[in-house]
């Protein structure tokens, strides 16, 4: 069965169309989920790494996200000795789900931000995007996460522009309306997935 990347900009819906994905009946993986855990292992090497690289993010023997994003956004050598510490081991964990949920017999996706900034759209059969259009990504940037303008936009700097990844995406999903618009087009894309024939 074939296997999807999703992907798309900061605070796009992303994870919300993934879930959706989910409760159609695709077997799902998360990268930032995944990430996550290596954060929270205080025993492997990627915790013991950024702990030493970025003490002024560890409260309480805990990483604080919140701060280390704050760190590595306002800084692109934090940003990319932090992506040199993290990316291997998710892209190697990435790969190794890619291959095993190619047996499952079932529409697989994962969820993968910087898809297309690390070219990883070979490892796929087919790209999903989702995008908002930039108005609604900052006002929704504002309530979700609580970020200025100005800092919203210095993160999606971290992203290719939209634009571009239109052009390689098999399937567009546009999520600058509500819930239930977003639902409509996710029953759409499934129906797409289930039949989808990799060229």
């Amino acid at each position: 069965m074939p296997v999807f990347g999703l992907t798309g900009n900061l605070n796009c819906g992303k994870s919300t169309a993934l879930r959706l994905l989910k409760k159609k009946g695709a077997c799902i993986f998360d990268v930032d989920s995944k990430i996550h855990e290596y954060y929270k292992n205080k025993k492997g090497s990627i915790y013991k790494k950024i702990s030493a690289l970025f003490p002024q993010a560890i409260f309480d023997g805990l990483i604080d996200r919140r701060e280390l994003g704050k760190i590595v956004f306002s800084d692109r050598k934090s940003l990319l000795r932090l992506e040199a510490i993290v990316h291997p081991a998710a892209v190697r964990d990435l790969k190794s789900w890619v291959k095993n949920a190619r047996q499952s017999g079932r529409v697989c996706v994962t969820e993968v931000p910087l898809l297309f900034e690390k070219n990883l759209e070979g490892i796929f059969d087919g790209i999903i995007l989702v995008y908002v259009k930039r108005d609604v990504f900052l006002k929704r940037i504002k309530k979700n996460l609580k970020l200025s303008a100005a800092t919203a936009s210095a993160r999606l700097r971290c992203f290719n522009p939209v634009e571009k990844k239109m052009k390689k995406a098999d399937f567009i999903i546009n999520n600058s309306f509500d819930m239930e618009t977003l639902k409509r087009e996710i029953d759409i894309l499934w129906g797409r997935l289930k039949q989808y024939k990799h060229e």
